[in-house]
């Protein structure tokens, strides 16, 4: 009987575990309220120090991040936005990896303290996906760093919304004095845009739609 049995210790205990899968948000071009809730709470549930592990792990080079269906690098700054409250007043800054299809100049930070994520009651949302860069975006791993000794990270999990209650969460982000104040056509020393609300708008209540009733 040892015998048997001795190989089969060997065997387990010198077996490599196999490393965790991570977030669908990572995996899957398309996401929902829910998929960046779960992600959020993936790393919550790890803690500060193996949650900043990990997701430097999933950090690409950007020459090849950009080859992707989806920026992984972009998506690891959506959860920072969630991960890490400020220590101060003032909010923590966006990832600088370039410029969002948005009216950027009026979408100061006061109102938007999470752009490019957007909480609105208790779900929240990507206001834009892809960046238009002239020059070189900042290392995700500096973001990392800045978001940890700046910020706080957050302790408690973030609600998974339902299909019902990210719509009726989207309802109230269109009602808010901050998406009111937005110029979606705008001009001024050295600048000027149109941009269509409508197709922002459907980018953002894609998320809700396509978030599962459970």
């Amino acid at each position: 009987m040892a015998r048997c049995i001795l190989p089969l210790v060997v065997i387990l205990v010198s077996a490599a575990p196999c490393r965790a899968q991570p977030p669908k948000l990572f995996r899957d071009k398309h996401f929902t309220c829910a998929t960046l809730a779960d992600a959020a709470n993936h790393f919550i549930a790890l803690g500060e120090r193996a949650a900043v592990k990990e997701l430097d792990s999933l950090i690409l080079d950007w020459d090849t991040d950009f080859q992707g269906e989806f920026s992984r690098n972009e998506r690891i700054g959506w959860v920072c936005r969630i991960l890490f409250g400020p220590k101060e007043k003032e909010p923590l800054r966006a990832p600088a990896y370039g410029g969002h299809h948005l009216p950027y100049n009026t979408m100061p930070l006061s109102n938007w303290p999470l752009y490019p994520v957007a909480r609105s009651g208790s779900t929240y949302f990507v206001l834009s996906e892809g960046y238009t860069l002239a020059g070189k975006p900042e290392d995700p791993k500096e973001y990392l760093t800045y978001c940890r000794r700046t910020g706080r990270f957050r302790k408690e999990h973030v609600p998974t919304p339902t299909r019902s209650q990210a719509l009726k969460d989207l309802e109230k982000l269109r009602q808010s004095e901050a998406w009111k104040a937005i110029k979606w056509s705008d001009s001024g020393q050295g600048f000027s845009y149109t941009i269509s609300e409508e197709w922002a708008w459907g980018f953002i209540k894609a998320q809700a739609e396509r978030t599962p009733e459970r």
